[in-house]
């Protein structure tokens, strides 16, 4: 057996099957994490809480670099994310920070516009570190995450901030 540690890998699955996909791999006994989010869809009847992939087609499993081959023969699972022709590999400080992110309102935003780095002073999200860029005349909050080229951004009141 191999000595070396076992990485955050993204999945980029077959769309809408994420929670099947999930599931499965659980079965297998993988370590997987499916970060959700709480949205609220209109229907002519009535106004609906889901829960959605943060990240939509995406997983996240913890495993080591020769078990990816198990990964992918699970059905609905169409690749492991390349960068330059290498596995992406999530942090376990990134999936940390996904994880205090998941549960509130956040937005995935795919490029961000430069500014001032600041840092969350209190609240649950206290102590992580991001950029201030505003959206549509409102301050909101980034933080970028390597492993996956993307970020996640909250609305954030400016007095909860401070620059670094």
């Amino acid at each position: 057996m191999l000595a070396s540690s076992a990485n955050w890998y993204p999945v980029y699955t077959h769309p809408n099957l994420e929670r099947k996909i999930h599931l499965a791999l659980v079965k297998q006994n993988v370590t997987t994490y499916l970060p959700l989010q709480v949205v609220f869809r209109q229907w002519s009847d009535r106004v609906k809480q889901l829960q959605v992939p943060l990240f939509p087609s995406y997983l996240f499993v913890h495993i080591h670099d020769w078990e990816r081959a198990n990964v992918l023969k699970v059905p609905g699972v169409a690749k492991f994310i390349l960068f330059e022709g290498h596995p992406a590999i999530i942090s376990d400080d990134e999936i940390s920070i996904i994880r205090k992110f998941e549960g509130s309102a956040v937005e995935l935003e795919s490029a961000m516009i430069a500014g001032d780095r600041v840092q969350i002073r209190q609240g649950p999200f206290a102590g992580i570190e991001g950029i201030l860029f505003k959206k549509k005349g409102r301050a909101r909050f980034g933080v970028r995450l390597e492993g996956l080229r993307q970020s996640l951004s909250l609305e954030i009141g400016m007095s909860l901030l401070r620059k670094l």
